[in-house]
């Protein structure tokens, strides 16, 4: 396709050679979704942020990327430097992120990376009252799709089991663990968010599912903010993130040691494809986080003996399970409207280059779609049989 360089550089503000040298190199891609036309961004340029998206139509309208939330390592003094006076604590949720926006009289919803996802839009429209981009078609509803029924994050929420099916034996009722949970309201071109207040004000207007604040802090009161974390710790949440109630600078997030060493478990299930990614920088949050904790012998022990754990057991579970001439693969199941639905879905995994196989398909009486979906990971898969066949490494 044919692309106006002159007319992309001027709406973005960018300098055409910058514009150039960012095709030559692949951070601009182009796509399209039902007939929508656009460019992303797969990595930040100047002040284009990743995941930026610019449509081309008559508008060119422009969905700016999520801006990437920094990790405090520590609270004491993060907190104290970094602040202006109060934190506003929300509960950060384990999904992934989304930005739900209008583009010519149709609602989409786009991935961090910048891609418009098929399933993320249509249950999107499902789960939520859209008027508000009617009203406000320049705002974009910053959110994480949640629960089990997810194809990239599964992990189970039960705030958001919804019913599809009721039968007589409720023990047999078909349930969908699936949610959308806006943590933000922003312009969608300028990025500019909301106030908490406003934000609150304006989701509460409409009816929207969003994340409540546990509470408005003073900057100094670490100790209280501590015991929030272990409360979620305790109850196999993923953790925090921190706000200035005016959003007057980017909020910052701080994880559980659960998440932590779930992560791990997750990545070493999966060695060869994902354990070098997740390992390095969870094993350092979790020495500054026993220390800021003020661990004794005992707990730092318990904690040392969890991460070993998530590490090791999946791992060895997962080299015993080749050695029994088993594929290993990651599996999700959703539920999708139609036939239809899922070849889209599947088409669209094709183009991210995501190798998966199906397992199980079944339509459902309600005309539904449930499908168990396997992503391959060939990298552990073929280097564990490698090794296990008597290769060196």
């Amino acid at each position: 396709m044919d692309i106006d360089i002159l007319k992309v550089s001027e709406r973005l503000k960018l300098d055409e050679s910058d514009i150039k040298k960012a095709f030559e190199r692949k951070i601009i891609s182009f796509d399209e979704y039902d007939n929508k036309k656009y460019l992303l961004f797969k990595k930040k340029l100047r002040h284009i942020e990743r995941g930026t998206v610019l449509f081309l139509n008559n508008n060119m309208d422009i969905v700016m990327g999520y801006p990437k939330i920094r990790r405090a390592m520590m609270l004491y003094p993060t907190l104290k430097n970094y602040f202006i006076d109060k934190i506003v604590v929300e509960e950060k949720l384990d999904g992934y992120n989304v930005r739900i926006a209008k583009i010519d009289n149709g609602v989409v919803a786009i991935t961090r990376g910048g891609r418009i996802c098929p399933f993320t839009t249509k249950k999107a429209l499902r789960f939520l009252n859209t008027n508000i981009l009617d009203d406000f078609p320049d705002l974009m509803l910053c959110g994480e799709m949640i629960g089990l029924n997810n194809p990239y994050v599964p992990h189970y929420y039960p705030e958001v089991d919804n019913v599809l099916i009721e039968k007589k034996d409720k023990n047999n009722k078909i349930i969908e663990n699936l949610g959308f949970y806006i943590f933000d309201v922003r312009h969608r071109e300028t990025n500019k968010p909301l106030s908490i207040t406003e934000k609150d004000e304006i989701l509460e207007k409409y009816g929207l599912p969003y994340v409540k604040p546990i509470g408005v802090f003073d900057k100094e009161n670490v100790e209280h903010i501590k015991k929030i974390i272990l409360k979620l710790n305790e109850e196999k949440r993923e953790g925090i993130v921190l706000k200035d109630p005016d959003m007057l600078i980017n909020p910052i997030k701080y994880t559980t040691h659960y998440t932590q060493c779930n992560d791990l478990s997750v990545a070493f299930r999966y060695v060869y494809d994902l354990g070098i990614d997740f390992m390095f920088s969870r094993l350092v949050r979790e020495g500054y986080q026993s220390f800021e904790f003020n661990e004794d012998e005992k707990e730092m022990g318990e904690r040392a003996k969890n991460i070993g754990k998530s590490i090791l057991y999946p791992m060895v579970d997962t080299i015993k399970n080749i050695s029994k001439g088993e594929f290993i693969t990651e599996d999700f199941e959703i539920y999708l409207d139609s036939e239809e639905d899922l070849n889209e879905f599947l088409a669209y995994l094709k183009k991210l280059h995501i190798a998966y196989t199906i397992k199980e398909k079944q339509k459902l009486e309600n005309g539904m779609h449930k499908v168990k979906i396997g992503r391959m990971y060939n990298s552990t898969n073929d280097k564990i049989k490698s090794h296990l066949d008597g290769n060196l490494w």
